[in-house]
This record gives C-alpha cells, structure tokens and sequence, in this order.
C-alpha cells in the first residue's frame, strides 16, 4: 500500500475513533448514569449500560459505524417515560396515544420516522412502567431523549420527596 494511502486511513481511523468518543460524552452528558461499557461490547463498537441502583430500571445506547444510535430501557416509570417523550414530541405523535404518552393506558404505541428509518416503540405496562425501544435514529435524537428523561427523573423526585 501507499504510504499516503496509510496514512489517510490511519487518520480516518482516528477521526472516527474520536467521533464515538464524543458520542460517548454526549450521552452521559445528557444522561449521567450511563456508563461506557468496554469493548468488545457484544454489538456496537460504542455501547453504553444503565441500570437504576434499586434494580428498577436498566438498559443501554448503542452508537453504531454509521453514527446511528440504538436506545432499550426497561422499567422506566410511565409518568417518567412520557413527560419526557411528550416534551420532545409532544402529544399525539405516537399512534394511538392521541392525549400523549403520558396519558396513554397499557398499550404499545409506535412511531416510524421516515426520514431516517428510525423506529420508535414505548410499551406502556400495567402497574406504571414504560419500556422504552428506539432503532436506527441519529445519535444526537438520542441525547436530546436522554435530557428529557433526566429531567423528568428530577421532577419526579421532587415530587417523591414533597409527597
């Protein structure tokens, strides 16, 4: 091989490299409990797990090659799960929770972004958990969910501990 040819992969390499380190940042920026899993981590060269110190919520963000992000929750508190979709889409997005997520009933509510192919599921349980699957959406879709669902976690302890 060229040496100019090694040398331009060897600085792609580090350039993407550096990307997936700064999509790292950005989701425990946005949602500090993640916590970056080393490699190899079982799927995407980026994966980052959280899991809620009283076992009731878990899961984890995936950011693959192409800089798309994977998101699985389990066990988020419904009230949590849908103040947080409904800020960043507001109500009636998903299909069949016209009201919004967070007065939707036991159900699963989806949504196909047809821009980007990403698919967004929220599985509403009974008993007040949500689980949360988003696929093939863009990494910063991703961290501006994570906000959200940072912020309602706060508000929901403010409202715990005023109760």
């Amino acid at each position: 091989m060229q040496p100019h040819v090694e040398t331009a992969i060897r600085d792609w390499q580090q350039q993407f490299e550096e990307l997936q380190t700064s999509a790292a940042d950005m989701m425990q920026i946005a949602f500090p409990p993640l916590e970056v899993l080393q490699r190899p981590t079982g799927c995407c060269d980026t994966r980052l797990q959280w899991e809620e110190e009283n076992g009731e919520g878990s899961g984890y963000v995936c950011i693959d090659d192409f800089m798309q992000a994977t998101l699985q929750f389990e066990n988020v508190p419904h009230a949590v799960a849908g103040q947080a979709l409904d800020e960043v889409f507001g109500p009636s997005w998903f299909d069949g929770a016209a009201e919004g997520v967070q007065q939707a009933g036991a159900g699963v509510y989806y949504w196909t972004d047809d821009t980007n192919a990403a698919e967004w599921e929220v599985t509403v349980l009974p008993g007040g958990l949500a689980n949360l699957s988003i696929e093939y959406t863009n990494a910063p879709d991703i961290a501006t969910l994570l906000d959200s669902l940072r912020i309602a976690y706060e508000d929901q302890g403010k409202e715990d501990a005023a109760t």
